[in-house]
């Protein structure tokens, strides 16, 4: 919230500066002398008292980190300066002014002085450039806009003070202001900071094709290169699960609207495997116009296979198909959805679940998958006799944060996104928050009457009960579980204090920005947009700690392709109880996490927010090998947007 005050607090702040420079400038000129001074000395203290309201939202910020204080501390450099020269030149000026039985032309000529009007005059403009640069976020664009625009506006403030003090001294003015020029100048200032966007952001015109073998400036090694396409695992044996996924278009009932489907329906199919078998599915695309993918959420597949158009494969053509063959090896609640075009394709309803299960068989005796999108909204009724162990599934495939309750009987949280956690504890009338892309397993006994897992912001709910028709209301609120230390801890194979070999700092932001053609509001990787976002560059082997670092106002899903990461930290709280090892690691606002992963997956992979509107304007980075090229490319000739 500190984010939004801060830059709320610019806009209030950016009023009482311009009267304030108003007030200065007019005094040499004024007919009433004292009021003009008072006013000006009044509107002094105001911006005073605007900033000193400022210290919460700064303080706020600071509280999560020096990282997070760059716009409080920017504020504190551009307007203090000027108002700490103001309180040594101007304000005793106004005061005397105010003492003063009228004007001197003494006292004009010392109120038309720099030293007396330069001050209000530059925090004006520092006032209007805190308003841009905390709304603008790309890094580019910002040193830009605090650099050259300023500057720009400083020599003409300058320039114009100047020739007011020339003209009450009676001397020769140097420059001429004509009225059009008093028009047209801050005209021209708005459209030379647009400028300096336009030239700062090199994506501001999106490439009709683009190599993601120089996005990021892939490093030459000394062994020969390897290519995405012979990344593809095996090799393969033992039994073969073989599917058949068609894309088309659909009309779901009670809509108006078509749906986009994997096997006619809204979830597509599910996919259910055991642990150890090949799965081998086709994908062929009978949608009309729309190319397609399908990428496997959690599961870690070889590059070749991971679905992502222009990067491990091209986008498959309408009247195309391809097969994607892939080890089940890890039991666990994953999900499969295109990434091409994502965000309108996923929210158009190309998903759907894929659970594998142990070696053993099913977890428990009922076992069940809730797949929250808005395409999938209701209450789902399923009968379930008391007394049986049932685990149920939750998949958040919407792109926003779902706060999940479950009522009606204590459970256990046993798995985060696919993963089981270690011994964990019975709780009851607790809330679960999901990212998007984020799943959860939960497992109770069935008691003898109705339990519900749902949200209040969702309208997707499943309820079982004994008879298949009773129902219970949803919770209004529950405490949030602190999976900080929940379960028991266990043995990791590297954890806080081990040697890593690479450590990758990401801060996440948002903001108008340029991108893709146009001026925009974007979210950032370390004030850049995809392709311009850094690629973060390994060797197999290498061991890496990650911290992401959240300084925007929204959730941000950071899901990492092929790799599952093991949760450090969170805003400097360790993880005490069961290892959380995850695939998509939902950082709010102010929050600061660290994770791990071992490089153990060759390949270029996507590390992506999942709030898939965020990753279209730009929060996309990547992970990439050395010594892996790819030979797909992206951009509007290539038909690839991997979105």
């Amino acid at each position: 919230m500190g984010f939004l005050l801060e830059f709320m607090g610019s806009l209030l702040v950016l009023l009482p500066l311009l009267l304030w420079a108003r007030a200065v400038r007019r005094l040499p000129d004024a007919r009433n002398w004292q009021r003009t001074a008072r006013a000006a000395r009044r509107r002094y203290y105001y911006v005073l008292a605007v900033l000193a309201l400022k210290l919460l939202p700064a303080a706020l910020l600071l509280g999560h980190g020096l990282a997070f204080g760059i716009r409080p501390l920017r504020t504190l450099v551009l307007l203090g300066v000027p108002l700490a020269l103001a309180a040594r030149d101007t304000l005793p000026l106004l005061n005397r002014a105010i003492r003063a039985a009228g004007p001197t032309p003494e006292l004009r000529l010392a109120a038309a002085a720099p030293r007396v009007v330069l001050p209000a005059r530059l925090a004006a403009v520092a006032g209007g450039l805190l308003a841009a640069l905390n709304l603008v976020v790309q890094e580019t664009i910002t040193l830009w806009l605090s650099g050259g625009v300023f500057a720009l506006v400083a020599l003409v403030v300058v320039v114009d003070v100047t020739q007011r003090q020339r003209r009450l001294a009676g001397q020769a003015r140097t420059v001429r202001w004509s009225p059009w020029a008093r028009l047209a100048a801050p005209l021209v200032l708005v459209v030379a900071a647009a400028g300096c966007g336009a030239v700062g952001s090199t994506m501001s015109a999106f490439p009709d094709r683009l190599s993601m073998n120089a996005h990021g400036h892939h490093g030459a090694t000394s062994g020969p290169a390897v290519n995405v396409t012979d990344l593809v695992g095996g090799p393969y044996s033992g039994p073969v699960r073989r599917f058949t996924l068609v894309a088309d278009e659909a009309r779901l009932p009670g809509r108006a609207e078509e749906a986009w489907t994997f096997g006619g329906t809204v979830p597509g199919t599910p996919l259910r495997v055991r642990q150890g078998e090949t799965v081998e599915l086709k994908l062929v695309n009978r949608l009309e116009r729309t190319p397609t993918t399908i990428h496997w959420h959690g599961v870690d597949v070889p590059n070749a296979m991971d679905g992502v158009a222009g990067v491990t494969q091209d986008a498959v053509q309408p009247g195309g198909e391809f097969t994607y063959r892939f080890r089940a090896d890890k039991p666990g609640t994953y999900w499969y959805h295109s990434h091409q075009v994502a965000n309108e394709q996923v929210t158009r309803g190309l998903f759907g679940s894929l659970v594998i299960d142990p070696t053993t068989g099913p977890a428990a005796e009922v076992d069940e998958t809730l797949m929250v999108h808005h395409l999938n909204a209701g209450v789902d009724l399923r009968r379930t006799e008391p007394g049986r162990r049932v685990r149920l599934r939750v998949v958040n495939a919407n792109s926003g944060t779902e706060r999940l309750t479950f009522t009606g009987a204590p459970f256990r949280l046993a798995a985060v996104d696919g993963q089981d956690l270690h011994e964990p504890a019975e709780v009851s009338e607790r809330s679960i928050n999901l990212g998007g892309g984020g799943r959860a397993d939960l497992e109770f006994t069935m008691p003898p009457h109705p339990v519900r897992l749902g949200g209040p912001a969702t309208r997707t709910a499943l309820v079982l009960s004994p008879d298949g028709v009773s129902t219970v209301d949803q919770p209004k609120s529950a405490p949030e579980l602190d999976l900080t230390t929940y379960g028991k801890p266990r043995p990791t194979p590297f954890g806080p204090d081990s040697a890593y070999t690479k450590h990758f700092t990401v801060d996440l932001d948002q903001g108008v920005g340029f991108h893709a053609g146009g001026l925009g509001f974007l979210w950032t990787v370390d004030g850049r947009v995809f392709p311009d976002a850094p690629m973060l560059m390994v060797r197999q082997g290498d061991l890496v700690r990650m911290t992401f670092r959240n300084k925007g106002i929204n959730d941000h899903p950071m899901h990492l392709h092929g790799h599952h990461v093991l949760a450090l930290s969170r805003d400097g709280t360790p993880f005490t109880g069961s290892p959380l090892w995850l695939d998509t690691v939902l950082v709010r606002p102010g929050q600061t996490w660290e994770v791990a992963f071992q490089a153990d997956n060759p390949g270029i992979w996507m590390d992506h927010c999942h709030d898939l509107l965020h990753a279209t304007n730009g929060m996309t980075l990547h992970l990439g090998y050395e010594g892996v090229r790819t030979p797909f490319t992206v951009g509007s000739a290539t038909g690839n947007k991997p979105e």
